[in-house]
């Protein structure tokens, strides 16, 4: 399950990105791919944001992770929401 988790939410990332999507696109499609297999799984609500964000941010090309911040943190959820 991890294992299939795991590469269904880079897959995701890796196609949006691949097609010039943004973090709200990506976040959208991996919803549409993961909730009916994996949304009941405990705090999956809460992760999701976090885990596609960096997931989308590997498949543009940065390697190493970005340190995660406040302020961070305000750009994803306004990325997510607007």
């Amino acid at each position: 399950m991890t294992r299939d988790f795991v590469s269904t939410l880079y897959g995701v990332a890796e196609m949006t990105v691949a097609k010039g999507r943004t973090l709200k696109d990506s976040f959208a499609a991996t919803r549409e791919a993961m909730d009916p297999k994996f949304g009941s799984f405990a705090i999956y609500e809460h992760c999701l944001p976090f885990n596609v964000s960096r997931a989308f941010d590997e498949a543009s090309g940065i390697n190493d992770p970005v340190i995660w911040t406040a302020e961070r943190d305000r750009q994803m959820w306004e990325a997510l929401q607007g």
